[in-house]
């Protein structure tokens, strides 16, 4: 695959996350490509116009290794560097099919078990999104269901701030 198709597949499939976290959430700001709390997050949103839940998407190298990527993905979710301790509200890792013949991807029961948090209390899981772009209509699925970290208030800050900062988002409710 050349670059050109590599950057059109991840357009086309930041454009289907985008309408999938649309579909999910309530009044979201969606941005693409953004950095919050020192990490380059492919997808970013934040609901309730800035004051409620940050969801963050990352996409990880495709390329015949998925498993490996998804480990790494991660591994540096739930070890960031100190900078970077916050953890978003809900995160997902988005697995992308970019074209026929790609095979859709199996979970293991090693991915499973390193998607929960390792923090104490357990709380959190990195949701994994399977991005089907081999069919005209690009469609997200999901394979393993986030589940919420803890909340904190340097995180609602970092939403305000971020929303506040960010006047431009890629796609917002307007009333």
């Amino acid at each position: 695959m050349d670059s050109i198709q590599m950057v059109y597949g991840l357009g086309r499939a930041k454009n289907a996350l985008q309408d999938y976290l649309i579909q999910k959430l309530l009044f979201p700001n969606v941005y693409l490509d953004a950095e919050f709390n020192g990490k380059k997050v492919n997808v970013l949103a934040i609901d309730r116009e800035g004051t409620g839940d940050v969801h963050a998407v990352y996409i990880p190298y495709q390329g015949t290794d998925i498993e490996n990527a998804l480990e790494t993905v991660i591994a540096n979710i739930q070890s960031p560097p100190p900078s970077a301790r916050v953890l978003p509200h809900f995160i997902y890792s988005a697995i992308v099919n970019n074209g026929p013949g790609a095979s859709k991807y199996d979970l293991s029961e090693r991915i499973i078990q390193k998607s929960f948090s390792l923090g104490d209390d357990g709380v959190g899981r990195v949701g994994i999104l399977y991005v089907d772009l081999s069919e005209s209509d690009p469609s997200v699925q999901v394979i393993l269901r986030a589940e919420r970290f803890r909340n904190s208030k340097e995180l609602v800050e970092m939403a305000d701030q971020f929303v506040a900062t960010h006047t431009t988002a890629n796609w917002e409710l307007r009333g």
